[in-house]
């Protein structure tokens, strides 16, 4: 698990990514290096609730924040190509019975994809419209 000071972060495959930053200074690291379209209003929402949620079409990345304490834990998952497979996703990570993990973070990417972690591009068929 590599380090940035002291936040943690874990890129378990090609897909599947996670950050925890233990303090208030290290999410202000965090935000930081997020794009603005992920990093706007997120610090007001996690004060506010307990998680957020962010979709970055152009990156075709989903995020899913967790506040922890007064540190953050953050999963990413790259591969989603469609603001519907970001609200999928998300939907499937909020209402797992258990804590997200490696295992259930990559499930929950197939189920709401149709993909696998280890292939997850889409098919001719997949390609957006337009």
């Amino acid at each position: 698990m590599a380090g940035r000071g002291g936040v943690l972060e874990n890129t378990y495959n090609q897909v599947v990514s996670f950050v925890h930053a233990t303090n208030a200074d290290e999410f202000g690291q965090l935000l930081a290096r997020l794009p603005d379209v992920v990093k706007a209003g997120l610090a007001d929402e996690l004060a506010k609730f307990s998680d957020a949620h962010r979709y970055d079409g152009s990156a075709q990345r989903a995020y899913y924040f967790e506040r922890q304490g007064t540190g953050v834990i953050v999963w990413s998952w790259n591969h989603v190509y469609r603001p519907h497979e970001a609200g999928e996703l998300i939907f499937r990570v909020v209402s797992s019975p258990g804590s997200l993990d490696e295992k259930l973070a990559n499930e929950c990417y197939t189920r709401a994809t149709g993909r696998a972690v280890t292939n997850p591009r889409p098919q001719p068929t997949d390609e957006p419209e337009g």
